[in-house]
């Protein structure tokens, strides 16, 4: 699944000189995604904590703002909580995409140190690890909210380090049924909001074009 995120990567290092040459930048970061959970029949349905890995293609449409392109994985355990103080059951790895496209905002653009916001939509895509047998993938429409700072290492800002927090909301479609097994099914969904996770990345970002 990895070769799926470092595709986009090198087609984004790929890019056109058409494309390059309006401003285009490329973020690359990692850091650590805390767990989230949503209700189904059962109990509370978790997805663990941990390490994601994201990659942000962001093209310049005027001085303070860009469009961006996001493509965020996040490699986790599903864990299962019934209902009347059960045991805490690990169901299966399974692998979380995001798939977003967004703006990104610099709220002050004066010194060393940028601020930026960023709101995205898009899909998250829930896929069990080998994806083989009775476990089944599941599509979620996606939001992501957040912000963070750019500092330029170096005399230039070709090259910088981004810290940066986000929110990721995920609404399932209809309801939602990611496994079902010989002893029932597993994540019958019955609200309107899936796994809400925060996170928090670090990372570099580099300037593909004449200004990032």
């Amino acid at each position: 699944m990895r070769k799926l995120f470092w595709g986009f990567v090198a087609l984004a290092l790929m890019s056109p000189v058409s494309l390059v040459a309006q401003q285009t930048a490329l973020s690359l970061s990692s850091g650590w995604k805390f767990g989230g959970t949503m209700g189904v029949r059962e109990g509370d349905l978790n997805v663990a904590a941990a390490v994601p890995f994201s990659a942000e293609l962001a093209f310049r449409v005027r001085a303070d703002a860009a469009a961006i392109l996001v493509v965020e994985y996040q490699p986790t355990t599903l864990r299962l909580k019934p209902f009347g103080g059960g045991i805490n059951q690990q169901l299966f790895d399974m692998n979380v995409w995001y798939f977003m496209i967004g703006g990104e905002t610099e709220i002050i653009d004066r010194g060393p140190v940028v601020p930026f916001a960023i709101g995205m939509l898009g899909v998250a895509w829930f896929d069990p690890a080998g994806g083989a047998g009775d476990r089944a993938s599941e599509t979620m429409f996606a939001a992501t909210f957040g912000g963070g700072v750019r500092v330029p290492l170096g005399q230039s800002d070709r090259v910088s380090l981004r810290l940066e927090a986000r929110m990721n909301l995920t609404i399932p479609w209809g309801s939602a049924s990611i496994y079902c097994g010989g002893g029932g099914c597993y994540t019958g969904f019955g609200g309107t909001i899936g796994p809400v996770q925060g996170a928090l990345y670090g990372g570099l970002r580099f300037a593909l074009g004449p200004r990032p």
